[in-house]
């Protein structure tokens, strides 16, 4: 089975969800915008030569994915040598501040989606490559210390109920019904902390990296990278 894939033609804008042929280089714009007039762009070089194919997707989502529930990451992009049979991969989600149980939560579900998107759909097709992966998150802003005090939050959370040194009391057995949610967000702040991700039924764990966006003019925040 081939890539399903639609070519992008150079006067193209890709649409949201679809998987797109790159087959020149070009530079593609991810972009984000809020109601309060911020924007953020992650503009992505791609540089393709000599047997080299390219593929880009914003909020990819394949077909056989239903939309209801679904989750997706903002950048999907690959290049593939298939003479050299190598290919490199890059997936990214923005997030205006890098913060917050939700926040970090999320994009721990996005980089297991999208990896998984990417593995059954694309990299199956090419079995025994070299492959070089490159994943994280695009933020105007970043706090270790912050980030920190959640995971410490949730891992108190967490000690109290699996834990007890005594008989609870009526707020802690309360918060028992919050397990799960306790340790989706101790989770993921430990790998960001940690920047190490390790997807679901995967062995093989990937570095994160956080790219920070840098202010261009106004409430535009830019950040370009090689693909």
């Amino acid at each position: 089975m081939a890539i399903k894939a639609v070519k992008l033609k150079e006067s193209d804008i890709p649409h949201k969800t679809a998987l797109y042929e790159v087959t020149s280089s070009r530079e593609i714009t991810a972009k984000e915008e809020h109601d309060d007039g911020s924007q953020e762009q992650v503009i992505l070089e791609f540089r393709i030569k000599e047997n080299d194919i390219g593929y880009y997707a914003d909020e990819y989502r394949p077909d056989a994915v239903q939309k209801d529930g679904a989750k997706v990451i903002d950048i999907t992009a690959i290049v593939a040598n298939h003479a050299k049979e190598c290919v490199r991969w890059h997936l990214y989600d923005i997030k205006a501040t890098l913060a917050g149980y939700s926040t970090v939560t999320k994009l721990y579900n996005q980089w297991n989606c999208g990896f998984r998107y990417l593995r059954e759909n694309i990299l199956c097709q090419m079995p025994g490559y070299l492959v070089v992966p490159d994943l994280g998150v695009i933020t105007k802003q970043y706090d270790e210390e912050r980030m920190q005090r959640l995971r410490d939050d949730y891992q108190r959370h967490c000690d109290e109920i699996e834990n007890p040194s005594k008989t609870m009391t009526l707020p802690q057995r309360k918060r028992r019904t919050k397990i799960g949610e306790y340790r989706a967000g101790l989770r993921a702040a430990q790998a960001i902390l940690d920047r190490t991700f390790q997807p679901e039924d995967e062995t093989d764990t990937y570095e994160i990296q956080i790219r920070l966006l840098c202010q261009e003019s106004g409430q535009i925040y830019k950040l370009r990278f090689p693909v």
